[in-house]
């Protein structure tokens, strides 16, 4: 009996898509001269990193021919948001001008010498965290799918926040999606148990912060409250309304953007999902599907 075919977004198999999203994420690092602010920001890749890695291991998308059942099932009516929500991640890593120019940070070529520091440069508190994630997702790795060529260090503390609200944005797709296919719970204990294998006091607090700080980040709706203020990227929020399952998204994202616009009274509820900043056109197919 012939073995069952791998799922495939387009030309591109799911694990091969998959695999390289995890590992272009596990291409940033350190850079040499860093305090306790720069690894929290590493903590915030990490978990969304740990967080990507649990969805696949859910769904079952590195065991080709034999993913999770529901998925397989609704492949036809759920591919278009796994492909948009992958292949943004995977598009983000693609322009290094835009990496530099977007994310804050800077390519150094592997030739140049390991980015891999000594581990008295880190506080022990990290280096746990690191070694845990790391290589837990290594083991997961079977068949890396782009040539180890470049890697990246944090150059500018306020660009790669646009680079974790972004890599949150098509973590969280992809997580809606565990929901619609009912594995979500079992996704969120996989994450759990990766998080509770850290049993430092000090690993943990730096975690918790990292967590709310992605939170606060990526927070994209509140629930029978108005809300006001001005973000980073210059737009004035007055008077939103935002109830039920509405989802209203206050930021500009894929894209840099120097306009800055004030909107007044939003109001949304039921399933609505609206968006108030700019957006590029790969983010918005992802947002609205």
């Amino acid at each position: 009996m012939a073995e069952a075919a791998g799922l495939a977004v387009g030309a591109i198999g799911l694990v091969a898509l998959f695999t390289t999203c995890v590992e272009c994420i596990d291409y940033i690092s350190l850079g040499r001269n860093h305090g306790r602010d720069y690894e929290t920001f590493m903590i915030k890749l990490l978990l969304l990193k740990a967080r990507l890695s649990a969805w696949g291991d859910s769904l079952l998308v590195i065991q080709k021919g034999k993913e999770n059942i529901n998925l397989r099932n609704r492949w036809l009516e759920e591919q278009n948001a796994v492909g948009k929500c992958l292949v943004g991640i995977k598009s983000m890593f693609e322009d290094s001008s835009k990496i530099e120019s977007k994310y804050g940070l800077k390519e150094r070529p592997v030739d140049q010498g390991s980015l891999s520091f000594p581990q008295e440069q880190k506080s022990k508190a990290f280096q746990q965290i690191e070694d845990r994630f790391k290589s837990r997702i290594h083991l997961r790795q079977k068949d890396l799918s782009i040539s180890k060529k470049t890697r990246w260090v944090i150059r500018d503390k306020k660009k790669f926040d646009s680079m974790i609200v972004d890599l949150a944005f098509f973590v969280g797709g992809l997580e809606d999606l565990s929901d619609r296919l009912q594995v979500l719970g079992l996704q969120q204990r996989l994450f759990e148990v990766e998080v509770q294998a850290i049993t430092d006091t000090g690993s943990i607090s730096m975690m918790e912060d990292a967590s709310t700080q992605v939170q606060a980040l990526s927070s994209s709706q509140s629930s029978g409250e108005q809300s006001s203020g001005r973000d980073t990227y210059g737009h004035t929020y007055i008077g939103a309304i935002i109830k039920d399952r509405a989802k209203v998204l206050n930021r500009n994202l894929g894209l840099q953007s120097q306009s800055s616009h004030s909107y007044h009274g939003t109001q949304a509820s039921n399933d609505a999902r609206v968006v108030q900043g700019d957006m590029s056109s790969e983010a918005a197919l992802a947002f609205f599907k």
